[in-house]
């Protein structure tokens, strides 16, 4: 009997989650870079200047304009500390799309995510676990699918908080542990630096 059964090796999937988390290292890296700020900046302008000042003042073409205050407030990136939350959930009510799963994840979502009102996440990742029925090994493909049926439903569960729905933005992926039970999603959130 061949134990090939269609499905790539597991050699094969640990290369690509390398490469995936590894996008999301360079991602987290850049956009936690914090933009320099200008060691003297320009001086507020005074209600107290003359007529006679401003009718002398001419523009120097050699300086360039300084950014205004509004674009040195503006966050600097992703904050590097992430925050996770859980749901629970049965893996395939919630694949075929059925309306209560759905409505379920949208209440344990809105549960979790009270804590952090005022927020908005800028990047989502998705752990999804399923398990196999015989065995209680984790069904990989299974939990991708699950992962990715969560992930597609979060901007909808809670659209203010969540980013809209993009595999570069929230992303599916599956939990392989051992000690996580079937039908569990973990939502790591990456919210922007304020």
């Amino acid at each position: 009997m061949s134990r090939d059964s269609g499905r790539p090796g597991g050699t094969y999937l640990a290369g690509w989650l390398f490469a995936d988390l590894l996008l999301v290292i360079v991602l987290v890296v850049l956009g936690s870079e914090m933009p320099a700020a200008d060691p003297h900046p320009d001086p507020e302008p005074t209600a107290t200047a003359t007529a006679t000042a401003t009718a002398t003042a001419t523009a120097d073409p050699s300086r360039s304009p300084s950014p205004t205050r509004s674009d040195t407030s503006r966050p600097g990136g992703l904050d590097p500390v992430t925050v996770s939350i859980g749901i629970r959930l049965d893996p395939d009510a919630l694949i075929a799309g059925r309306p209560s799963e759905t409505a379920e994840l949208t209440r344990q979502v809105t549960q979790e995510i009270k804590r952090y009102e005022g927020r908005t996440a800028a990047f989502v990742m998705v752990f999804g676990t399923v398990r196999a029925s015989s065995g209680g090994s984790v069904d990989t493909g299974r939990s991708d699918e699950y992962a990715t049926a969560v992930a597609r439903q979060l901007p909808q569960a809670a659209p203010r908080f969540f980013p809209p729905y993009s595999e570069k933005i929230i992303r599916g992926y599956h939990d392989s542990g051992s000690a996580i039970a079937s039908g569990t999603a973990r939502i790591e959130l990456f919210f922007l630096l304020s």
